[in-house]
């Protein structure tokens, strides 16, 4: 179906919303400081018994798309030893719980150690912020600092990511542990429709190095893990850049259409690694579910996950969202307190 055609007016309302969202999602200040605390605190006091660890932040709460209070997610390495293969990490995530568990202000420290990735979890009383530590995370350390740079390299891709989140949380569509899909798997979906629309908003970094070369190698858990990092030269080399002129408002119907209704996801796979369309025949990845490449992670699909009838219920929610977003109204719909509780409505986003 067709959308009427969008006012000026109605298309800054919309873009007030956007901006909004991000405005009331993202952490503020004090947050900032103390997650900078916690994690001074930790590296302090874990370097008394094993001086040569390093902690680095991954992940939502640092990829430029954090919500606040998302949970920290910390990886665990140390300056000598170059991966995790001869290390006993159930033992040492053992050691660590026990040792935190003796750290001031910590509470609800457990090490679980079944999960694919063992990890000890803990809370801060004093910051009421929960983090989960893992060992040599270091392939998620490269991803979140390739969406950190997508999100640095043009403020509308963060706006739309803080976007995506809310309207995945709403429509209950982003818990892949329930079956649906991650909110990271919903942000190379916005980066990817992004590098997608006429003119492109963002580049693809993965492809930037001379023509004619290889890519550059930069080895990571056994994947290549290179991108173009520069952000000065990137914005210097790519002859995109600043050249979308979309607002805000178009550019989230756009993505939500994009998802709707244009894009072939029973042929063809969501990538951010690369320009030319990439098919799920290529990958044989024969689900006719929608399917998400993980940037470095070649092997990992994002939306493996799901059944036909999750993928059928996320469908319908881009398609009520396009609905819902593309429908100009005369006058202020009745019954909400905001604009913005209209717009995420779960009632009028998801059929139940």
């Amino acid at each position: 179906t067709q959308l009427p055609q969008l006012t000026n007016l109605y298309l800054r309302l919309i873009d007030s919303v956007c901006e909004h969202v991000a405005r009331d999602w993202e952490p503020q200040e004090p947050e900032l400081r103390d997650r900078d605390y916690i994690m001074n605190d930790l590296n302090r006091y874990i370097k008394k018994f094993w001086p040569k660890s390093e902690l680095t932040l991954f992940g939502s709460s640092s990829n430029g798309f954090a919500f606040r209070h998302s949970d920290l997610d910390i990886s665990l390495t140390f300056r000598d030893v170059a991966t995790s293969a001869n290390l006993d990490c159930i033992s040492l995530i053992e050691e660590l719980s026990e040792r935190i568990k003796r750290m001031v202000g910590m509470r609800n420290v457990v090490a679980i150690t079944s999960a694919k990735v063992p990890i000890v979890k803990l809370f801060h009383h004093q910051c009421q912020i929960e983090a989960d530590i893992s060992l040599y995370n270091v392939l998620a350390r490269e991803n979140t600092r390739l969406l950190s740079l997508y999100a640095d390299l043009d403020p509308r891709c963060r706006t739309l990511g803080y976007m995506v989140k809310l309207f995945a949380k709403i429509c209950d569509i982003g818990d892949a542990s329930r079956g649906s899909l991650s909110s990271y798997a919903y942000i190379l979906m916005m980066i990817f429709y992004l590098q997608k629309v006429s003119p492109p908003v963002l580049p693809v970094l993965q492809e930037m190095h001379p023509p004619g070369t290889e890519k550059p190698e930069n080895l990571v858990d056994g994947w290549n893990a290179w991108f173009y990092s520069d952000r000065r030269k990137v914005v210097s080399e790519w002859g995109g850049y600043n050249r979308n002129r979309m607002s805000l408002g178009e550019l989230w119907i756009g993505f939500l259409n994009f998802y709707a209704g244009d894009w072939d996801d029973k042929r063809l796979v969501v990538s951010i690694r690369q320009s030319r369309p990439l098919t799920k025949f290529e990958k044989m990845w024969n689900s006719p579910c929608i399917a998400i490449e993980d940037p470095f992670e070649l092997s990992h699909n994002l939306g493996a996950g799901i059944s036909r009838k999750m993928n059928l219920y996320i469908k319908k929610a881009f398609i009520n969202g396009r609905k819902l977003f593309g429908t100009p109204f005369k006058q202020n719909p009745p019954g909400y307190r905001t604009i913005q509780d209209y717009f995420f409505d779960p009632e009028l986003l998801t059929d139940g």
